[in-house]
């Protein structure tokens, strides 16, 4: 299990945890895939969080166009429940242009991405998990993703 706090979760085979590479992140895990790995980030900001649960899920939408650079209007969003936690999830796909490159600078739009994100709502304030990278290793990995969400439980 890996610990990010309030809550844990279980590091599904074949995915290889990582040394964060920034302090908003709680965990960082790459996932391998047919079209290149794809990684996962857990965020956590205090007990007031980055926002309401929509307005991150607007924002990351629009950090998505369609390739001929339309807006991305079939983003999938669900709620559920996970142990006692209330979960948000999206996935969106497109042209992803959200990225920051090692200087802060913002990186060049990426085409063909996926993005699941889950926010994970805790009595401490809400835990983002976002698994990003190439369309196609993110769908491959789709189900263990859904896996890792409902592993998560309450840290001891």
């Amino acid at each position: 299990m890996i610990d990010v706090g309030a809550i844990a979760f279980r590091l599904p085979p074949k995915w290889e945890a990582q040394q964060p590479t920034s302090s908003m992140r709680r965990a960082q895990v790459s996932a391998s895939g047919s079209a290149g790995p794809a990684e996962l980030i857990v965020y956590f900001f205090g007990p007031q969080g980055a926002g309401t649960a929509q307005a991150n899920i607007e924002r990351w939408i629009g950090q998505f166009t369609n390739p001929d650079g339309s807006p991305v209007s079939d983003a999938k969003q669900s709620s559920s429940k996970v142990s006692t936690f209330d979960v948000t999830k999206l996935e969106v796909a497109g042209k992803f242009a959200g990225g920051m490159a090692a200087a802060g600078q913002p990186q060049a739009p990426q085409a063909d991405q996926r993005l699941i994100a889950a926010i994970v709502n805790t009595a401490g304030g809400p835990y983002y998990f976002k698994f990003l990278g190439p369309n196609a290793s993110v769908t491959e990995n789709g189900v263990v993703f859904d896996a890792l969400i409902a592993s998560i439980v309450a840290s001891p």
